[in-house]
């Protein structure tokens, strides 16, 4: 059986390429930062959790070195704080070491296939219209902290290490940015704040074809091409929050912050990337025979809504369920 070995395995996407790969049979390594993500991953048969810190060099190396194929999607963390653009230069950085320790170690004549994950942030603002992959990038927020990494990808190639590059665009899901900054304030009845200024086209995916794409890209991606990771309709950002109020049933109750409010709060890295426009096509991808379960966020929202409350039932049924056994105890005792 082959060996996948997968960076940041444990991450918003990692997990779900994680469970997609063990259902078709790989043989996994996956490296991750915590000891605690290690044991929960070495309980699923097939997986061996590598527990590592990939800006530094070490014996996972090795373990790479060995694989047959390569999936890298661990980057530095980023999400859930204010961006400053200090904390966005020692992103670039450490980014920068992390793809290097890896890549270096590398053997071209044994590793199959390198995947390498990034992010259409790189690629900025492209307008209005619709652009495929040969659209020159014009980063903006992000983009100029993710572009050195990405543009010393070509050097590897040259190299040549086999490597396919994959753009995942709004990854959406019951976790991350989605859950937290969409699904829990919709619940709870909050206002949905948006940018002042004109809607703004983003190219959302469903983590599920996200995770599917990129295992894809693993046998058929064409060395040295990038893919844009995106699902059919690209749509105005407002449309996810809409669309997901419809699923959860609740009223859409929106409030307009001006850009330096949005700057202050999320940092000014972030309100940059909210500020472009990113019309993206997946035809690239379709032609390599890539067929989507969730082609727009009309078949994909309503699905996260549903895991969503479905979790949200468990996380409230099971103190309940503590509280009964300690009365039951209780009354046994007493």
């Amino acid at each position: 059986m082959s060996t996948v070995f997968i960076t940041g395995g444990t991450g918003f996407i990692g997990r779900v390429v994680v469970r997609f790969a063990r259902a078709a049979g790989l043989n996994l390594v996956v490296t991750t930062r915590s000891a605690e993500a290690a044991s929960q991953l070495s309980c699923d048969g097939g997986v061996r959790a590598l527990v590592c810190d990939l800006a530094r060099p070490g014996a996972w190396q090795a373990e790479a070195a060995r694989a047959e194929a390569i999936i890298h999607l661990a980057q530095p963390p980023t999400f859930g704080a204010r961006v400053t653009r200090e904390r966005a230069l020692a992103y670039r950085a450490l980014r920068m070491r992390m793809d290097a320790f890896l890549l270096t170690s590398l053997d071209k004549s044994s590793v199959r296939r390198v995947v390498y994950v990034a992010g259409t942030s790189y690629y900025g603002d492209v307008g209005r219209s619709l652009q495929d992959e040969s659209v020159t990038p014009n980063p903006r927020g992000w983009g100029p902290y993710v572009a050195p990494a990405i543009e010393t990808i070509p050097l590897y190639l040259a190299r040549g290490l086999p490597i396919v590059q994959a753009f995942p665009g709004w990854v959406y899901g019951d976790g991350s940015w989605f859950r937290d900054y969409l699904l829990r304030p919709l619940a709870a009845r909050k206002r949905y704040f948006t940018p002042s200024g004109p809607a703004r086209i983003v190219s959302p995916i469903h983590v599920d074809d996200c995770a599917r794409a990129i295992l894809f890209l693993l046998d058929r991606g064409e060395i040295g091409a990038r893919y844009f990771l995106v699902d059919d309709h690209p749509v105005e950002s407002l449309d996810l929050a809409r669309c997901a109020a419809a699923a959860l049933g609740v009223p859409l109750k929106t409030r307009t912050a001006p850009k330096l409010a949005v700057r202050i709060q999320a940092g000014p890295v972030v309100t940059e990337s909210l500020m472009c426009d990113a019309n993206l096509s997946n035809a690239r991808l379709r032609a390599l025979g890539f067929q989507f379960n969730f082609p727009s966020i009309e078949s994909g929202i309503p699905r996260v809504v549903a895991e969503f409350r479905e979790r949200l039932s468990e996380e409230v049924a099971a103190p309940f369920a503590e509280g009964g056994d300690s009365a039951h105890h209780r009354e046994r005792t007493e």
